[in-house]
């Protein structure tokens, strides 16, 4: 497989994790969720969300589902950018949200199938566990782009998108090296996701062999901001020594910051962070976070869409399209805006 960077840079860089059988009844639809109002998971009744189109131009790609893992803020720009490139093409879009449920997910996407899409995008629970779904939407014939992650049945997909997760993890590790003569160092971790999991590798690559740098703890969170809270929690506990925290995402970073800041340990702590929150820009700016690799999630969503486009339409595209992250701190977070 090929892989190419896509080269896609906000305009302002002065300066980021993400369901089993048919079912019998259709879920209600729901309104988009719009850039300043996010929906927790329990508040996506059914989890779906459904927007009619323009009239479509070419008809070659008339309808396309997407079966999110959760609904949070990095969801927003990345819904954005699919409906942006659909309303621009005439093409329905019908999104659903699996609450980090990998069987609703599996169901979700067959409820997708039951409506005729002509093409699917997924951004798996479970890189392992949403083989089936992809059996099921490669046995109907319908293409599946995944978005964000890879999935493990990479060869029932036709493409997949997302950012450079490994070049993420590691500019937050270099960054340590670069900052700190040694540290003992705690990791958040997602072992489900495969970007997560390419994160946490590129991390530990840029620590790895460099003297006086040791991962003494890692302990999965799911990359969400209670479990993150109640990881560092008894990490506080085990480990009374430590100097840096790595967090899987920004959901996990902030629960992790609001348990150092409760039991007074925040001051002399490094914490990074993967996403590109507007939050998490914020918490740089008030010296509680070192760095941020932050992620474009609204091109990610566009770019999965138009590969779906590409493929309808037969022209060439790779397998493979990694987007570059933009590394954040204290030197450069002014002026960033983040979702």
């Amino acid at each position: 497989m090929k892989k190419v960077i896509a080269m896609m840079m906000a305009a302002v860089m002065v300066f980021s994790i993400a369901a089993c059988g048919s079912k019998t009844e259709q879920p209600a639809e729901a309104e988009a969720p719009a850039a300043s109002e996010v929906p927790s998971d329990s508040e996506a009744p059914g989890g779906t969300e459904q927007e009619e189109a323009p009239e479509a131009a070419s008809g070659e790609l008339t309808k396309v589902g997407v079966a999110f893992m959760k609904s949070d803020p990095f969801m927003v720009p990345l819904y954005d950018g699919m409906k942006e490139a659909c309303d621009a093409n005439g093409i329905e879009l019908i999104a659903y949200y699996a609450d980090n449920d990998i069987e609703k997910q599996i169901s979700q996407v067959d409820d997708l199938l039951q409506q005729e899409i002509d093409g699917l995008i997924v951004m798996p629970v479970d890189f392992e566990g949403i083989t089936p779904a992809l059996e099921a939407a490669d046995k109907a014939g319908v293409p599946v782009v995944s978005v964000d992650a890879e999935c493990a049945k990479s060869e029932l997909t036709i493409a997949y998108i997302a950012s450079d997760n490994y070049a993420a993890g590691y500019a937050c590790g270099e960054n340590v090296v670069n900052t700190l003569e040694s540290a003992k160092i705690i990791a958040l971790t997602h072992p489900e996701i495969k970007c997560t999991i390419d994160r946490y590798e590129g991390f530990k690559a840029a620590v790895a062999g460099r003297e006086g740098f040791e991962i003494i703890a890692e302990q999965p969170c799911s990359g969400l901001m209670d479990k993150g809270m109640t990881v560092m929690d008894n990490m506080i506990q085990a480990y009374p020594d430590f100097d840096v925290v790595f967090c899987i995402n920004d959901g996990s970073s902030q629960g992790a910051i609001s348990s150092l800041e409760a039991a007074n340990r925040l001051e002399g702590v490094q914490v990074y962070a993967v996403d590109g929150q507007q939050t998490n820009a914020d918490l740089i700016k008030d010296k509680k976070l070192t760095g941020e690799a932050a992620q474009q999630p609204f091109e990610m969503g566009k770019g999965a869409v138009e590969l779906l486009m590409k493929n309808a339409k037969g022209e060439p595209y790779e397998y493979e399209n990694l987007l570059e992250i933009n590394f954040l701190t204290i030197e450069n977070v002014e002026g960033y805006e983040g979702f």
